[in-house]
């Protein structure tokens, strides 16, 4: 009688516990997306390329250095804006896009997207894990993944084989052997 009493127990914790991770997996976070990308906290525009057009980084001294090329189609979410060089809008990880109309497209969050991203910020939901993408030449951007991390722990769990110098979410200090490139797993 024990036994039986053991058995029908643990298949109800089990059932229990089945229903209760679906019931989480369903209420992942939601994500605000605008157009190709996800709408995050801090992000002040996003940035459309309109031709080929360069990614820049403004070096101390105040000039620009060529990162890569961005390709036509591309979406970026924009941090910031600096005055200098007739314009320059922040993409993230100390890289610019230098302002021209001919090439890149700038618009701003409408009031409504800012306050949907406001409220699912203010309530968040349970998330799954990320996938482990493939990162062929170390270049690609995963939509709505971050473009700073605190560690390789972190930056592996979006970017499993690391990232190439001129990526938004390449760090010097993620590259230790000075490679060009950081976080990278053989």
């Amino acid at each position: 009688m024990f036994k039986k009493f053991i058995k029908v127990f643990s298949l109800i914790v089990l059932a229990f516990g089945f229903t209760v991770s679906n019931a989480s997996f369903a209420h992942a976070a939601t994500k605000v997306m605008w157009g190709k990308t996800e709408l995050k906290l801090g992000q002040i525009g996003k940035e459309t390329i309109l031709a080929d057009t360069k990614l820049v980084k403004l070096e101390s001294n105040g000039s620009l250095t060529i990162v890569r090329s961005m390709k036509k189609g591309e979406e970026y979410r924009v941090y910031s804006y600096k005055s200098q060089h007739n314009g320059l809008y922040g993409v993230g990880g100390g890289n610019f896009v230098q302002k021209d109309v001919a090439k890149v497209k700038y618009e701003t969050p409408s009031k409504a997207k800012q306050a949907l991203l406001k409220q699912v910020s203010e309530n968040p939901q349970p998330t799954s894990k990320p996938t482990q993408p493939s990162v062929g030449n170390g270049l690609e951007v995963i939509p709505g993944a971050p473009t700073s991390f605190q560690n390789c722990t972190e930056m592996n769990k979006y970017y499993s084989k690391g990232v190439k110098k001129g990526h938004p979410a390449y760090a010097s200090k993620h590259d230790r052997d000075n490679d060009g490139w950081a976080c990278e797993r053989n």
